[in-house]
């Protein structure tokens, strides 16, 4: 059965799934994996008490002048949906309405990861990306829902921090399986520093963290529950963890060892936000 996502067309959601469940963020290379992991594990080392972190939000709206328009009820229902995820874990998303940014610009409405067009909207638009989030929607090239630059991508390239997605993949947006918001929460646990819970594949280390179960791939659509694609035969894929590649609705999982490792890079890379 084939779908249609951001305007381009699928033989079918394995399909989809396979070219990143329109999840266009970098896979780190081997050699930034390893430097990052080196840089954590010096830091796991340090006594360091509990602390809240506060993330203000700046919504940048780009529009090709007839499409890309975000309500105030979208935007607050995005961040209501982000502290559903992350405020019990002590993290916490606020948004002013004198935080948005609009900008009419077809060419950065279409833009892709990577592009000249995200460099030069990105360099025109951003706000200090040490005191905010930024978080940016357009149409985006077909077939993509959005992307997120790693925490330790910051000291390097200030410029191209942030978050990247689709508007229609907002609460009540037009994209079918994707409209619940969660686009924003996967790509933000991006940002927060997870990787897919299929990084690696069976690779041992796969995504660092150690209470998701390895699986050989990503999953998608609504799978039943199961052990599904799970490397170990008697554990489960996390079909609802929301690094994964399940529909929206189906994303309702964050684990404790996910929390860990964000808050690790919250206070090696973010450290402006902790309270």
């Amino acid at each position: 059965m084939g779908l249609t996502v951001n305007n381009k067309e699928f033989e079918s959601m394995q399909e989809f799934s396979k070219q990143g469940r329109g999840c266009a963020t970098n896979r780190p290379s081997n050699y930034q994996i390893k430097r990052n992991d080196e840089r954590v594990s010096r830091f796991r080392r340090r006594d360091l008490a509990a602390s809240t972190a506060t993330i203000p939000i700046m919504f940048i709206h780009i529009t090709d002048g007839q499409n890309g328009e975000i309500t105030e009820d979208q935007r607050l229902m995005q961040v209501e949906v982000l502290n559903q995820v992350f405020s019990q874990y002590g993290i916490t998303f606020s948004y002013s309405p004198d935080d948005v940014i609009w900008e009419e610009n077809i060419n950065w409405y279409y833009m892709d990861i990577d592009s000249i067009d995200e460099r030069l909207a990105k360099r025109e638009l951003q706000s200090d990306p040490r005191f905010y989030l930024n978080l940016y929607t357009a149409g985006l090239t077909p077939g993509l829902l959005g992307w997120a630059t790693y925490p330790w991508t910051r000291n390097g390239d200030m410029e191209s921090d942030g978050v990247v997605i689709l508007n229609e993949a907002f609460p009540e947006g037009s994209e079918e399986n994707f409209n619940f918001g969660m686009t924003a929460v996967h790509e933000v646990g991006h940002w927060l520093g997870l990787y897919h819970t299929f990084e690696g594949g069976c690779d041992p280390y796969g995504d660092q963290v150690g209470d998701t179960p390895s699986h050989s791939g990503p999953n998608e659509g609504k799978p039943p529950e199961g052990r599904n694609n799970a490397c170990n035969p008697k554990e489960s894929a996390p079909i609802h963890n929301y690094m994964n590649y399940v529909d929206d609705e189906w994303m309702d999982e964050i684990t404790d060892d996910q929390v860990t490792r964000i808050w690790e890079h919250i206070r090696i890379y973010r450290p402006e936000f902790i309270d």
